[in-house]
């Protein structure tokens, strides 16, 4: 996806980010690695905890959004470096807290996601975390989006394109809800799990339009093969926006989605 794409749905998610990361009890002075960090947006937002006495690295696999990161996100107290999840390459015992969010998705590689199986990532989490060191991945668990049409946004969560990176025939114990025994069987104590939820009420603003768009078309955008052709009249009809049903004419709107996060000590 293109930056801008990134920069509008963490404009959309900011709230929600503010409720998760103001959970954390980041404290001032510590040091923080932020692992798949796109744009550099949350990195900022951690950064802010830890205060200038401490320091946050923001790292991603893609030099452009290594790019954009450095020239937009500046600050003393933080760093943007190109690497990847599956080989770190921090000493042991670098940082007092990791943070990750719809990073480690595991599944097949074509889906851009770092490995099917996510334990080799999370015993390397735990090498470069400092004893006592906590880590906190995060994960899109849910949403309704379509309201006053449930069977039809049922039909369209069973699709493939709304589940995946999961696909059919993965290890269940592979889905980001079993993250809980990822950590534990990593080395990770007192492993949590809770979720937030992100509310989305009318009237909506440009960015909200915009990002619902993109949700839309990221979460059901190719499940045209999998629904019957009642289902993909109806889709189409609450999709258009030149429809007098299209689903953000609702002045009254309302919708959610939900994250997930999974904490653990070290």
């Amino acid at each position: 996806m293109e930056i801008s794409v990134y920069e509008c749905l963490n404009a959309f998610r900011k709230p929600l980010l503010d409720s998760i990361i103001g959970s954390l009890n980041i404290h001032h002075g510590s040091i923080g690695l932020d692992a798949g960090c796109g744009t550099g947006f949350i990195t900022r937002m951690l950064a802010e905890q830890t205060g200038a006495e401490g320091s946050v690295t923001g790292l991603d696999l893609s030099r452009d959004f290594i790019n954009y990161s450095r020239e937009n996100n500046q600050g003393n107290n933080i760093t943007f470096v190109e690497g990847d999840v599956n080989d770190l390459h921090f000493e042991d015992n670098s940082f007092d807290w990791i943070w990750s969010m719809d990073t480690v998705w595991p599944g097949p590689k074509k889906y851009g996601c770092p490995a099917e199986n996510p334990y080799s990532i999370f015993k390397e989490f735990n090498r470069i975390l400092k004893s006592g060191g906590r880590v906190y991945i995060s994960y899109w668990s849910s949403q309704k989006l379509l309201p006053g049409y449930p069977l039809l946004e049922a039909r369209l969560n069973t699709t493939s394109s709304a589940s995946a990176p999961f696909i059919e025939g993965m290890d269940p114990g592979n889905h980001f809800m079993n993250g809980k025994r990822w950590l534990q069987a990593s080395g990770f104590n007192d492993v949590s799990a809770n979720t937030f939820t992100g509310d989305i009420n009318a009237p909506l603003s440009e960015n909200d339009h915009k990002a619902l768009n993109i949700l839309i078309q990221m979460l059901w955008g190719s499940a045209e093969s999998e629904l019957s052709s009642g289902d993909i009249e109806d889709f189409k009809n609450l999709y258009n926006p030149e429809s007098e049903d299209h689903f953000l004419k609702n002045q009254y709107y309302y919708g959610f989605y939900t994250y997930t996060l999974i904490m653990g000590y070290k």
